[in-house]
């Protein structure tokens, strides 16, 4: 049951290796907060969003990632998702999966999970656009 499992996975991101990678993943669940990765053309453009929102002392709504939207270059080898800032910043590393025909961008945690279950969390991000 592992070697197949493990076949099936090795399979999968073969797959993710050959095809385009370029568009919108955002969360495959309604989300109140999360990330938002756009793929194009070998640039990369990262948002982080929530529906909390923070007031200071005067009033004014306090941004609650201030260091993002990050961009830069990415880079996909063998399945894994490999972000540089235009500052020159290496962040951490995605994984491309496919499931069901769905294309999914999982983080570390996330990767391992699906390793192990062999499905993508309930709210990975998800390709929802595509612009070709």
């Amino acid at each position: 049951m592992t070697i197949f499992r493990t076949a099936l996975i090795v399979f999968m991101l073969l797959m993710a290796a050959c095809a385009s990678h370029d568009g919108l993943y955002e969360p495959a669940c309604i989300a109140y907060a999360g990330d938002r990765i756009e793929l194009k053309d070998g640039r990369f453009e990262w948002h982080k969003f929530t529906d909390e929102r923070v007031v200071d002392k005067d009033g004014i709504i306090v941004k609650p990632f201030p260091e993002f939207p990050k961009s830069g270059t990415y880079r996909i080898t063998s399945g894994r998702l490999q972000l540089t800032t235009d500052k020159d910043l290496r962040l951490d590393d995605w994984f491309v999966v496919v499931h069901a025909k769905q294309r999914y961008l999982l983080n570390g945690a996330q990767h391992d999970t699906f390793v192990q279950s062999a499905k993508p969390p309930d709210c990975a991000l998800r390709l929802t656009r595509t612009d070709s």
